[in-house]
């Protein structure tokens, strides 16, 4: 049997992080700023899709409560920004803890009642997000007028604005694909993947699915919360109504479930695959028909791909190293198989005469 090498353990976030440093030279390509914007969005949504998936993808507990904790980064950025004249880069951090710190108090609730999972669980955390909004919009925080940041500086990190804003979406995407990546392959991601098949044989066999789940949920919270902080400066003008609706928990879901949502990189080619497709759609002014688009993919991957793209591409490749493998052992078979034998010459008999002592004077 054919035995292959398996990859050192580096290689996955040595390519993540190689990939991350080619990019960063984008900006030096002085590329329009219309580019720069779209690469942005495309990273801003693999970090929202990805941070999505650590809990949900992983365990199985899907949450439609992700524009909450988004939400929560992008006004506690924005308050700290507009009213306490804050830096826009020193907001990020304690835009991260403020949504892991709700989403823990969430999880904390909600994961001590066995019976709240499935629907009950999604149904819940959708609650959350328009509970959260209502209250920021009846509170000094927002007040029913939004928040603006037309005048807080961008920080000089690019050549432009536009280029700035690309490099922080390409730091956080970089960060949240290397912290999916160790959570698939470390005793953290086994557990949970152990409660995406069965949560109550996982805790007979010893899995603490309870700090799994909390653990998870706290550092999804805070890679959104990252993402919502630097949405907030991008928008430039937040508000209520546009940032805690359904779009950004049903996006994130999309993507991740057309990409795979059990692979660690699965999210992200979703992200690249709809951002596109909705731009492409929405350049030739067909945005309806682009969602419309966006509805009959997500079908046909349920019905054709139900594992998604990279699981499928995955099966793919095995199944032709597996042929390959097969082939290239069955030919020396076949060969011998049907190859003429040189069978060995029977060797002389002796003539009744010629034996020993048969030979006649």
């Amino acid at each position: 049997p054919t035995e292959t090498k398996a990859a050192p353990p580096w290689r996955t976030p040595a390519v993540i992080v190689a990939a991350a440093v080619a990019l960063a030279f984008v900006p030096m390509l002085g590329l329009p700023a219309f580019y720069d914007s779209l690469l942005y969005l495309i990273l801003h949504w693999i970090v929202l899709a990805t941070s999505w998936n650590i809990l949900s993808g992983y365990s199985g507990y899907f949450s439609f409560g992700h524009g909450a904790f988004f939400g929560a980064g992008i006004y506690t950025s924005a308050t700290l920004m507009a009213r306490f004249d804050w830096p826009f880069l020193w907001t990020l951090p304690a835009a991260a803890v403020v949504a892991c710190v709700l989403g823990v108090a969430v999880g904390a609730i909600v994961f001590r009642v066995k019976g709240i999972r499935g629907e009950v669980f999604a149904l819940l955390t959708l609650a959350v997000t328009f509970v959260l909004g209502t209250v920021i919009v009846n509170t000094p925080i927002d007040g029913g007028n939004g928040v603006s940041l037309a005048s807080v500086a961008v920080p000089k990190i690019g050549p432009t604005a536009s280029s700035t804003f690309y490099l922080l979406a390409l730091a956080a995407a970089t960060l949240t694909m290397l912290v999916a990546w160790w959570i698939s392959v470390s005793k953290l991601g086994a557990g949970l993947f152990a409660i995406h098949d069965d949560e109550d044989a996982a805790e007979v066999i010893g899995v603490p699915t309870y700090r799994y789940k909390l653990i998870a949920l706290a550092i999804s919270c805070a890679l959104a919360g990252v993402a919502g902080g630097i949405h907030a400066l991008f928008l430039n003008y937040v508000t209520v109504g546009e940032v805690f609706t359904i779009t950004v928990p049903l996006t994130v879901v999309l993507m991740s479930v057309l990409g795979g949502s059990r692979h660690w990189a699965g999210p992200a080619v979703g992200a690249v695959a709809i951002t596109l497709l909705l731009y492409s759609f929405t350049a030739a002014n067909h945005a309806v028909a682009g969602k419309a688009m966006v509805g009959v993919i997500l079908i046909a991957a349920i019905l054709f791909m139900p594992d998604g793209i990279l699981p499928r591409l995955y099966s793919l490749s095995r199944k032709r190293e597996r042929v390959g493998v097969r082939v290239g052992a069955g030919v020396p078979a076949a060969i011998s198989a049907h190859s003429p034998q040189l069978s060995p010459q029977p060797s002389p008999q002796p003539s009744p005469a010629s034996g020993r002592g048969g030979k006649t004077g």
